[in-house]
C-alpha cells in the first residue's frame, strides 16, 4: 500500500522528473494529493476496518478508529521521509519523493506531532491486551522499516517486501476488530488472508509499474530481477476475484466485504492494463481503487 520506486536508464527518464533546488516547483495533479500527503493508505485502512467490523459484528469506538488512522499515517510518513533522505536531490525520483524533498522540515514536524498524539491516545484508551497486541505489531512494522532502509531497497529477488507490506497492513487494519470479536471464525480468517493478498497484489502492481525507476535508483526486488513476473499479475488478480465471488455465495452474511475485495482486484487489473496513464497517476490510483468499502458505507446510511 505504499509504493516503492523503480526505472532503468534510457527510457526511464521519460517518466522521471529531476529534482532541482533552483528550479520552480511545478503544480501537482489533483489526483496525486492524497498520495503526496500519505493520506490514501490510512483512509484505505479506516474504511476496510469499518467493513470488517460491520461484516463480523464487532463494535469499534472512535478512539480505536482514530488510532488506526494516526498509526498508519505515522508509518507511511516515516517510511516516505526515510526513503527520501537516501535519494540524491538531482537524481531520478517519483512525484511523491520530490514533494517530500520540498517539505522536509514540515514533514519532520508532522511526524513528531502525530507520534505524540498517537502515543498519548493509545496509552489513554487501550487496555493492556490491546496495548500488547498493538505494541507487537508496531515492533514488526519497525523491523520491516529498519530492514527496508538498512538494505537500501535491495531486497532478495523474491516478493518478501510486497508480502511484508500486505500482511502488516492487513494485520494492522483488522487488529482492533479481532479484539472486539467474541471468537475467531474460519470466514473471518479467510477474509483477512484475502485482504492481505489484495494488499500484496497492490504492491506488486506498483512495483511492476515502477520497475525501471527502482533500477535507476539501485534498488532490487522481484520485479527488477524478473520483469516477466509482471505478466502473472493479471491471472493473480483474476484468481482473487473468483475466490472472493465464490466466498460471497458461501458466506452471504459478509457479501459486501467479498464483493469489495473482488471490485478492488478488478480495478487493479484495469490499472495494470492502463499503460497510457502517467506512472505517478497510476500509482496514486492504486490505493484509491481500494476505497471500494466507501460505497457500502454510503448505502448503509441511506
Amino acid at each position: 500500500m505504499s509504493p516503492i520506486g523503480p526505472i532503468a536508464h534510457c527510457r526511464a527518464y521519460s517518466n522521471v522528473r529531476v529534482v532541482s533546488e533552483t528550479s520552480p516547483s511545478p503544480a501537482y495533479a489533483p489526483i496525486l494529493w492524497m498520495n503526496l500527503l500519505c493520506l490514501d493508505a490510512p483512509l484505505v485502512a479506516l474504511v476496510w476496518q469499518w467493513l470488517f467490523a460491520r461484516s463480523f459484528g464487532a463494535h469499534l469506538n472512535w478512539p480505536l478508529r482514530l488510532l488506526l488512522f494516526l498509526t498508519a499515517w505515522l508509518i507511511y510518513l516515516g517510511d516516505r521521509f526515510a526513503d527520501t533522505l537516501r535519494l540524491p536531490a538531482a537524481g531520478p525520483g517519483s512525484e511523491r519523493h520530490r514533494f517530500c524533498q520540498e517539505h522536509m522540515i514540515g514533514w519532520w514536524i508532522a511526524i513528531v506531532i502525530i507520534f505524540i498524539i498517537d502515543t498519548a491516545l493509545a496509552l489513554r484508551t487501550l487496555d493492556l491486551q490491546m496495548l500488547l497486541l498493538g505494541g507487537t505489531l508496531a515492533f514488526a512494522c519497525a523491523v520491516y522499516l529498519f530492514l527496508n532502509h538498512s538494505l537500501g531497497g535491495k531486497w532478495w529477488p523474491i516478493p518478501v517486501k510486497e508480502k511484508s507490506i500486505g500482511v502488516l497492513f492487513a494485520a494492522g487494519t483488522t487488529l482492533a476488530v479481532v479484539g472486539q470479536l467474541p471468537g475467531l471464525t474460519i470466514s473471518f480468517a479467510f477474509a483477512v488472508v484475502l485482504f492481505a493478498i489484495l494488499c500484496t497484489f497492490n504492491c506488486l502492481c506498483i512495483a511492476s509499474w515502477e520497475r525501471e525507476l527502482d533500477a535507476a535508483q539501485g534498488k532490487t526486488s522481484l520485479l527488477t530481477g524478473w520483469p516477466a513476473v509482471a505478466r502473472a499479475l493479471k491471472p493473480l488478480g483474476l484468481a482473487l476475484v473468483v475466490v472472493a465471488l465464490v466466498l460471497a455465495v458461501l458466506w452471504r452474511f459478509a457479501a459486501p466485504l467479498w464483493l469489495c475485495l473482488a471490485a478492488s482486484a478488478l480495478l487493479l487489473i484495469w490499472l495494470h492494463s492502463a499503460t497510457t496513464l502517467a506512472r505517478d497517476n497510476r500509482t496514486a490510483l492504486a490505493d484509491l481503487v481500494l476505497l471500494t468499502p466507501v460505497l457500502v458505507l454510503l448505502f448503509s446510511y441511506r
